[in-house]
């Protein structure tokens, strides 16, 4: 009987650790994308996200940094001027404007993914500060 109790407790606990969100505050700030997942459904993008910056502001405006070719600290804003971004916490989505994207939140241990529900592409963000 102790057995049977202590296994529901390790099964309620991994439940509740994976059913952990994060709240609009939690996503608001600046991501670096360390890898990419799923390159083959959309390589061109793919590579264009490879250490790329997601910048998730306070004031709900959006943008893509991408980093430049040659050079060590040079990024390339991609996305439309005056985009913006609204978080549904309880989707776990980020959808943003002008540039039509949908961003799936999820998380798998310590690790945060944003995955780009057009293009298949899931990006590793960290969130360094």
């Amino acid at each position: 009987m102790k057995n049977i109790i202590i296994l529901l407790a390790v099964i309620l606990t991994s439940f509740a650790a994976q059913s952990q969100s994060l709240s609009k505050k939690d996503v608001t700030g600046t991501w670096f994308v360390q890898n990419v997942e799923n390159i083959t459904a959309n390589p061109k993008m793919a590579s264009a996200m490879a250490k790329a910056v997601i910048n998730l502001y306070a004031d709900s405006s959006f943008e893509i940094k991408q980093k430049q070719e040659g050079s060590a600290y040079s990024y390339a804003t991609t996305t439309h001027k005056n985009a913006k971004w609204s978080y549904n916490p309880s989707t776990q989505t980020i959808n943003t404007t002008r540039s039509k994207m949908t961003f799936i939140i999820s998380q798998s241990g310590d690790k945060i993914y944003f995955t780009d529900q057009n293009s298949g592409l899931k990006f590793e963000v960290v969130k360094p500060i």
